[in-house]
This record gives structure tokens, sequence and C-alpha cells, in this order.
């Protein structure tokens, strides 16, 4: 299963510049949040890749490991990343979002 996004590697205080908003941006968070809720159900591993594997995927990876373990933090803390914090609050509100729904649906 693999699960493609084209997004720019930029931060909050650049968005507008490129024509967004906080709201605008990932607008495939949600759909992936979902993706990572049936793969984690299925006991598939989760492996998160961007062009360079330091800040997207790191970013990603970090809001995974929060949701689902509370430990995103070690992400931040590994100096061999820069996790990027829009792509990280994108993933991981999403993830709360998704499984708020999955609770509302039992």
């Amino acid at each position: 299963r693999v699960f493609t996004v084209p997004i720019y590697d930029i931060d909050i205080e650049i968005l507008e510049e490129y024509g967004l908003t906080f709201d605008t941006y990932f607008l495939e968070a949600d759909s992936l949040a979902k993706y990572i809720h049936q793969a984690y159900k299925d006991g598939l591993d989760i492996i998160c890749q961007c062009e360079y594997g330091q800040s997207r995927s790191a970013a990603c990876a970090a809001a995974i490991l929060e949701h689902y373990c509370k430990d995103g933090i070690s992400v931040f803390a590994d100096y061999r990343y820069y996790p990027n914090q829009l792509i990280f609050n994108k993933v991981k509100n999403a993830l709360s979002k998704e499984n708020e729904s999955i609770k509302g649906n039992s």
C-alpha cells in the first residue's frame, strides 16, 4: 500500500506566499489519517519517506508516534531530522479527528 502526497516543505510563516492558509495547506491530511489508521489496524509497518527523509517524512512519523505511542518527541530530539511543524500538526490533528470519528461510529 502506498499513499503519495506532493507537498511543499514550507513553514506557516510563508504559507501566504504560496497562496495558502493553514486550512488550505495539505488538504490530503484527513485522507492520510484514514490510511494510517487502517494500516495500523491491519498491523502493517508504516514507512514515511520524503525527498531527503529529514523534514516532511520526519514530521509525519513524529505525528504517528505521538498519536499511537505518545513518543513523537523522540523524532524532534534526534538531530538527524528537522520535522516540519506544520505537517506534524496537520497529521496529528487529522489523526485525532479520525480517532474521534471512529469512536463516534462505534
